[in-house]
């Protein structure tokens, strides 16, 4: 026998019902004088009935049943005066029973069809508090992009107001971030509590609360990130302080300097000002203790601060090894951030012997006349204009260019594959072109020839009209026309292109491509269509050679990421400046000198022949797809 058909719980119901039809007579009758909300037709005697048994049954412990009878009352009377008191009722029974799921539901929905009712914010916070409690019960770090605090939060975005109901939410949402140690999620959760908080108790608890966790629990790369993000508010001020006391204890003065000028300027009147302009003349006093300075300009804000931090670290580990071998040397570096100019002044003041950078080809478009005019020599590990080594004899290049991999990839597939007849597949933009040109030299000066170039839009995804142009060179009287494919587009067009070659028939011949296949997503896209092919970088961490493993293993210690081609190319760029110095260069004239004469350089992007007109020459690594994998093969 089931509950339902028990006689005493029928008796109990049909007394129930009576009362409960008593009750609603008696609000039925006095209802014309309270009145009813203007978006809702009044609720009928039926109604009211159907509501109050359903209350009852979640009363008496029988929640499921009461849960299902609400949302059927909500099914068949969405209009009622009584359709929001079901939504509410039904997030309460749904939370009794540690249904968060269904608490949600039941609260967002409410939420969404009755954003004008009185008890809105009410239901808001008991939505939040759902979404925290849910937070909770997760295990391990909490994701802020998905799931739970992030969620609680953001059903108060756009309402403005309630302190009261707010402030408790996102104390404890910081809490849990606390509790997990994602304590730089806290503090944008504190930051944004702060900016609605009117109490000054309130705000001041917070206040010190954000402050306690950037100077004891932040590390160097989160207090960077809030630092940026606050600027120029609280608790960019903080962060600031942080990261130049940091940056003097691991005596990295360049960047205390750096941060120290840049707080200056953004908080004059700050009580730490004072202090800070103190710390920033013993840096630069600091510095030029040493008794050689090796100068380098890198972009360190902006859009392409990434790429200058890379080249740094690059410079920085060359630097350590070399005072791990040579302690009783006194070399330093003076570091200049390309994006704020002033080069002149900056090098007479610091008196470098050479510079690594700049990094990019307009940068160092800026700097050479000036290193030329002070006989300055730079070393550029990123810049990869064909008009570079026309801008003087201080300037020269360790970086791997496009025409570097255009010959290496041309005499792979002529000379060493013995490809015949080629043809190229090429993006329609400048660098597409360039390619081409580059190509057709190299091809054509080892004795090989291209039979076709066919353009593809940057844009594009389907590369059928490119790919049915080719294939009328593809066959002839049924001989293969070509052997092989020049594609040296970026990874996710070529990635595209590579299985639908096969669709169209297009098999059997030699994939040839450029620095831009070697992209993590490359091999996601082209699956097992890139199978066999080649292309060339100038940098390959997952090198056998034993140079370059222990380069790679020591960065990785160092700064806890894999190194990149800039990295290892400002690494090596350092590495010829600081084995000049080693061997007796004292001047800027003995450093340009060693510079232009070095000669069979072991280099971690790649072993240097020798340096010749301003270039460092050397062969880009070969790499081959091998059962969906990259391995070097040069």
């Amino acid at each position: 026998m089931t509950w339902k058909s028990n006689p005493l719980y029928i008796q109990s119901v049909k007394k129930r019902t009576f009362q409960i039809t008593f009750v609603v007579l008696l609000l039925v009758l006095f209802l014309p004088r309270w009145g009813t909300p203007e978006t809702l037709p009044q609720a009928t005697p039926e109604e009211r009935l159907l509501f109050e048994e359903s209350k009852l049954l979640v009363q008496d412990g029988h929640v499921l049943e009461g849960i299902s009878a609400l949302d059927l009352f909500f099914i068949n009377h969405p209009t009622s005066t009584l359709a929001p008191d079901a939504l509410i009722e039904t997030g309460k029974a749904a939370s009794q029973l540690g249904n968060l799921k269904k608490t949600i539901e039941a609260f967002r929905l409410f939420l969404e069809k009755f954003p004008k009712e009185p008890r809105v914010n009410s239901v808001r916070a008991q939505l939040s508090y759902a979404y925290l409690t849910m937070a909770v019960q997760k295990e391990g770090a909490l994701d802020p992009n998905q799931g739970g605090v992030e969620e609680a939060l953001a059903v108060w975005k756009d309402v403005a107001g309630q302190e009261g109901l707010k402030a408790p939410i996102y104390s404890r949402a910081a809490e849990l971030y606390i509790e997990r140690n994602q304590y730089v999620h806290a503090v944008r959760v504190l930051i944004r509590k702060k900016t609605f908080a009117t109490d000054p108790v309130e705000i001041e608890t917070t206040t010190s609360t954000i402050i306690a966790i950037i100077r004891n629990r932040l590390t160097q790369k989160e207090l960077h990130a809030i630092s940026q993000e606050s600027r120029p508010r609280f608790p960019s001020d903080e962060a600031m302080i942080q990261l130049i006391k940091i940056y003097n204890k691991k005596d990295i003065l360049y960047l205390a300097e750096k941060e120290g000028k840049r707080f200056l300027s953004l908080f004059p009147n700050h009580p730490y000002a004072e202090e800070a302009a103190e710390e920033i003349t013993k840096i630069r006093a600091r510095i030029k203790e040493n008794n050689a300075l090796i100068g380098v300009i890198l972009p360190l804000s902006g859009k392409l601060e990434q790429f200058g931090f890379s080249a740094l670290q690059g410079v920085e580990l060359a630097l350590k090894q070399f005072k791990i071998v040579f302690p009783g040397m006194s070399v330093g570096l003076a570091v200049k951030d390309s994006d704020e100019g002033e080069f002149e002044e900056w090098l007479n003041d610091y008196m470098p012997l050479g510079i690594v950078g700049p990094l990019f080809s307009h940068d160092v478009n800026q700097v050479a006349p000036v290193a030329e005019k002070g006989r300055w020599t730079l070393i550029t590990p990123g810049a990869s204009s064909a008009s570079l080594p026309s801008m003087g004899r201080s300037v020269f290049r360790n970086a791997t260019t496009p025409a570097s991999q255009c010959h290496a990839i041309a005499e792979h597939a002529v000379v060493t594959l013995e490809l015949e007849r080629l043809v190229i597949l090429f993006s329609n933009d400048r660098a597409g072109k360039e390619w081409v040109r580059c190509l057709r030299e190299n091809v054509k000066l080892m004795q090989g020839k291209i039979v076709a170039a066919e353009p593809y839009n940057t844009n594009e995804t389907d590369f059928k009209d490119t790919i049915l142009r080719l294939k009328k060179h593809f066959e002839k009287n049924d001989v293969v026309a070509f052997d092989g494919i020049f594609l040296p587009g970026n990874s996710s067009s070529v990635g595209l292109i590579l299985p639908q070659l096969i669709f169209h028939d297009i098999k059997g011949v030699a994939l040839l491509g450029t620095m831009g296949w070697n992209d993590p997503d490359f091999l996601k896209l082209a699956r097992k269509y890139a199978e066999g092919g080649f292309f060339v970088d100038g940098f390959f961490a997952e090198s056998q050679d034993p140079l370059i493993q222990k380069f790679v293993s020591q960065y990785k210690k160092e700064f806890h990421e894999e190194p990149n081609l800039l990295a290892a190319q400002a690494y090596d760029a350092a590495n010829i400046i600081l084995t000049a110095i080693k061997e007796g260069a004292s001047s800027r004239s003995d450093i340009r000198s060693a510079i232009a004469t070095t000669r069979d350089f072991p280099a971690v992007s790649g072993f240097i022949s020798e340096m010749k007109d301003g270039d460092a020459i050397k062969k880009p690594f070969l790499i081959q797809i091998q059962k969906g994998k990259l391995v070097q093969v040069n």
